[in-house]
């Protein structure tokens, strides 16, 4: 598609927000400003004291092709290759979860246990995808050393790339692995974010959803839960005395998950909202 006559970048900014309204996306102004951000190279704080510029031929070409990339239903942080997480921005591939500020409960709940605590501090995240989780808790808390679990090779590849830009190294050993097979411990605490949509519900997604995160990151088996059966039932033998599980969850499946852990001999310590007011977010202990 040509990106037609250049004028002033809000020009080109309007016109692009008003084609992806007509083409039913609900933050089209948003979408529009960032990837036209991206395709002059600035922050979106930095295009506002260029909108009276004129872009040049190859910025047009280049946001063009962005637009016509979210008309077509693709994710803005796919199309941008990255997206921010707890302040911190992370880089993406097509194998790895985009991370979602409901995460951020997650994360925060595990510092709120462990952030100032003495000595050093192990753990596992199983299911790493782009490392957002895993990383995010290395820089908060300086005193911990991490193992990051994932079935994708290519997902391990993005928290790789994460982990190079915003950590010191040594502190985060990767393992492609099944949940916790290849991995023995102990930890002090081990966290995920695990495939829980049921199977049945994958093709009632949003289709950005549906088509652009990765089906392994999303398929919980029929009811959902098969993922916390497998952790849960693998996850005692990896955690020091005391332990504990960081989980988060689908908004509606506290109850399941609570009896495959209770049959598992594990202990309740707390079961949070996000601010929604939806259950989020469940932590267990041996």
């Amino acid at each position: 598609m040509s990106a037609g006559p250049v004028r002033t970048l809000d020009q080109l900014l309007n016109g692009a927000a008003a084609r992806l309204h007509e083409a039913g996306c609900l933050d089209s102004r948003t979408d529009a400003r960032m990837l036209l951000a991206a395709a002059l190279g600035c922050d979106t704080a930095g295009l506002i004291s260029r909108l009276r510029d004129v872009a040049d031929a190859a910025e047009a070409e280049r946001f063009e092709a962005f637009i016509g990339e979210r008309m077509s239903g693709k994710p803005v942080h796919r199309i941008l290759g990255r997206r921010e997480f707890f302040g911190r921005e992370f880089v993406l591939n097509e194998a790895a979860l985009e991370p979602r500020p409901d995460t951020e409960l997650l994360v925060e709940t595990v510092l709120a246990d462990w952030r100032g605590q003495k000595g050093e501090i192990s753990f596992c995240e199983v299911g790493t995808g782009s490392g957002a989780v895993c990383v995010t808790l290395l820089c908060e808390i300086a005193n911990a050393i991490a193992t990051g679990t994932d079935i994708s090779a290519r997902a391990l590849e993005c928290t790789k790339a994460n982990a190079d830009r915003l950590l010191t190294s040594g502190r985060l050993e990767l393992v492609e692995t099944d949940c916790l097979e290849e991995v023995s411990g102990p930890f002090n605490f081990i966290v995920s974010n695990p495939p829980y949509i049921p199977s049945g519900d994958i093709a009632g997604l949003d289709r950005e959803v549906r088509e652009h995160d990765p089906l392994i990151a999303l398929d919980g088996g029929e009811d959902g839960l098969d993922f916390y059966r497998k952790l849960l039932s693998q996850a005692q033998s990896r955690l020091v005395p005391g332990g504990r599980v960081y989980l988060e969850t689908g908004h509606d499946q506290h109850a399941g998950i609570e009896r495959i852990a209770a049959a598992g001999g594990w202990n309740l310590v707390s079961a949070l909202n996000d601010l929604a007011g939806l259950p989020r977010t469940m932590v267990f202990s041996i």
